[in-house]
């Protein structure tokens, strides 16, 4: 717009300040960007006047042809920005096949030094190149409680959608840290996108909801690793139902930027709503929402495309952009599925595994190409052998088999990576090979905290990497704060390298945020022992809910107990365990330990045989863990080390 006059003008409680390019409310500010304000201008100035389409375009984008929808998307803004609700249009009226009309009376305070009139839009062969304010799609201030959806079995629009989501933000962040004005280098800056609210008033939609977050935290964090870090899934759930400010979801994650959203699903639409907020101020830099027929989802892809392509394909390499702009084609039923065994798996319960596998083998039926499905089930047998849930005989082949065949679709995923390098490692000891897809993973997605965590501690850690393990922990942790498994696993590395006083207070704040975290209060129990707190280290045990059914929280009492001198209580430990394993599974390791301490090494060195048999993920830990100091000395010690494939130097 070309008036830059001094004008003041008021309509209610409203008042647009033209010289400082504000709209107030008695007296406070409300957020809008600029062609947001230039169309209010327009509208005030010629109140109670029908100002039709074109000389509202040619007014605010004189210089630049753009889409009709660029308008409304204004209007939508301002509209919420002024308080105007559907079926009550007090300011702006809508004149149809017209325009619009701004229906209040307006006074005017002071006349602006120079009024131009605002002449329709004269479109040029020149004219189709956009600036940047007219690439960002206008930000809102306000999410729109109003959303509707598709039918139920109809997703395959919403891959696209998220893509879309992405390519936007794409162009947003390439705008702020790239634009021609910032002389200085970009930092890297860290986004969290905030669980999706389900509107649907369907409790059954919850899966669809944590889908959504969890697929554009993964399409987000693949965007710019390097300048743009993405909170992971753990963290970010953590605020679902939540009513925290803003200001302290981010202090907490330790994020510039937030992006919430919103879905409602009705008869044949569904429609999705997302904005990004700069938590500083709490702003609303950006907003889109997504409401089309399913069949329409290619020409929303388009035109979101051409709001942000420019900028986007300055920033973004070709591949990178075509990656964010393809829609995926799987079958709307297949995706439904993987939705709901994500949504089971996430739960990391028994019951929630069976269910997630069931649901991935639903989704493989009815498209035998889809490789997340594939990825989502190695996850699923992964943890199950980890958890000692199912025996790792038959848990990791079934992973492998799983992760393989994900590859063999889409050899991008770094999920599927990150399974088999946990599997090389922990079931086959093949140390090289483990190393090699964790850094595959980390190359393809170096936003996923998991294949930090796991290279961290389970690589980098068992080999005796202790600085680089660390190193690497704390990128997992400032990927996914929130994690308890992940600040656990941190924490426990520090007191293996002595700093012990800096663990304790590390497992005190995971307790403080979850008192019932078994891990958090398992390790703090064996930090509590190397520090000679004896006291301490059973209080935490006993603490525990449950604990008397818990394997490896009576192992650690055993050893505690065998550590102080008291022979006969340890090995009463030991004897519950031993009839336990007569009838349910038991990690030999267990047992081990407390022989250990006892000083009964053919008794350790029997049951460390039959973890080694069993492939247990936790004799890797017999080169880190300081329980088995009284059987280093020892050649079969030695020689155990080098059939796991562990670094001599260890011993």
């Amino acid at each position: 717009m070309s008036n830059d006059g001094q004008g003041l003008y008021e309509f209610g409680p409203f008042r647009v300040d033209v010289r400082q390019r504000l709209l107030l409310r008695d007296g406070k500010p409300i957020p809008l960007q600029p062609k947001a304000f230039e169309t209010l201008l327009v509208l005030v100035r010629n109140s109670e006047k029908v100002v039709l389409k074109d000389d509202l375009l040619g007014s605010v984008w004189p210089d630049t042809f753009v889409e009709e929808s660029n308008l409304t998307q204004n209007i939508f803004v301002l509209r919420k920005a002024l308080g105007d609700v559907e079926g009550e249009r007090r300011y702006i009226i809508t004149v149809p096949g017209r325009g619009y009309r701004f229906a209040e009376k307006v006074r005017i305070l002071a006349e602006p030094d120079e009024i131009k009139p605002e002449s329709p839009r004269q479109p040029t062969a020149s004219s189709t190149v956009m600036t940047t304010e007219e690439i960002l799609p206008t930000p809102r201030s306000a999410l729109s409680p109003e959303l509707v959806a598709a039918s139920p079995s109809r997703f395959h629009w919403a891959l696209a959608a998220i893509a879309m989501i992405a390519l936007a933000l794409a162009g947003y962040f390439a705008w702020v840290h790239f634009h021609p004005k910032n002389q200085a280098a970009p930092g890297r800056i860290m986004l969290a996108v905030l669980p999706f609210q389900n509107l649907t008033g369907d409790p059954e939609q919850e899966y669809f909801a944590d889908g959504l977050t969890e697929e554009l935290i993964t399409q987000l964090g693949r965007l710019r690793p390097e300048q743009l870090g993405v909170i992971s899934r753990t963290s970010v759930m953590g605020y679902k139902h939540s009513d925290k400010r803003l200001d302290q979801i981010g202090q907490e994650l330790g994020v510039q930027y937030v992006l919430e959203g919103s879905f409602r699903r009705a008869g044949d639409r569904l429609r999705i709503t997302a904005q990004l907020i700069q938590v500083k101020d709490q702003t609303h830099v950006w907003a889109q929402e997504y409401d089309r027929r399913p069949e329409d989802i290619l020409t929303v892809q388009e035109e979101v495309a051409e709001d942000v392509g420019l900028e986007t394909q300055l920033r973004l390499t070709p591949q990178q952009r075509n990656q964010l702009a393809r829609v995926r084609t799987v079958d709307p039923d297949a995706h439904e599925a993987y939705l709901k065994g994500r949504y089971f798996w996430n739960k990391r319960t028994e019951e929630g595994f069976t269910k997630a596998i069931d649901y991935f083998n639903q989704a493989i039926a009815k498209s035998p190409d889809y490789a997340e499905a594939y990825a989502g089930l190695a996850d699923t047998y992964l943890l199950l052998g980890g958890y000692g849930l199912m025996e790792q005989d038959e848990a990791m082949p079934k992973s492998k088999a799983a992760a393989r065949k994900a590859l063999a679709i889409d050899g991008q995923l770094a999920e599927a990576y990150t399974s088999l390098g946990l599997i090389a490692e922990e079931y086959e000891w093949d140390w090289p090979e483990a190393g090699k897809d964790f850094r595959k993973a980390i190359e393809l997605d170096p936003n996923y905290a998991v294949a930090h965590e796991f290279y961290g501690d389970a690589f980098l850690g068992y080999t005796g990497k202790k600085d680089e393990a660390i190193a690497e922990l704390r990128i997992a942790h400032e990927l996914d704060p929130l994690s308890p498994v992940i600040a656990t696993d941190l924490a426990r590395r520090l007191c293996e390298e002595g700093k012990c006083e800096e663990a304790v207070e590390q497992f005190q704040k995971i307790i403080d945020v979850d008192p019932d975290f078994v891990q958090a209060r398992y390790y703090l129990s064996q930090a509590y022992e190397r520090m000679g707190k004896y006291t301490e280290a059973i209080a935490e045990v006993r603490s525990i809910k449950g604990w008397e059914d818990l394997p490896f929280i009576q192992a650690q009492l055993g050893h505690i107990y065998a550590v102080q001198g008291r022979r006969q209580q340890a090995l009463e430990i030991v004897d519950r365990l031993l009839r336990r394993s007569e009838h349910q599974y038991t990690d030999a390791t267990y047992v081990a330990r407390i022989y250990a301490a006892l000083g009964e090494k053919d008794l350790a060195f029997l049951w460390l045989e039959k973890a080694c048999d069993k492939h247990s993920p936790a004799i890797l830990a017999i080169g880190s863990d300081p329980a088995y100091d009284p059987l280093r000395s020892d050649p079969r010690f030695q020689e155990m080390e080098r059939r796991i494939g562990l670094p001599p130097s260890l011993a």
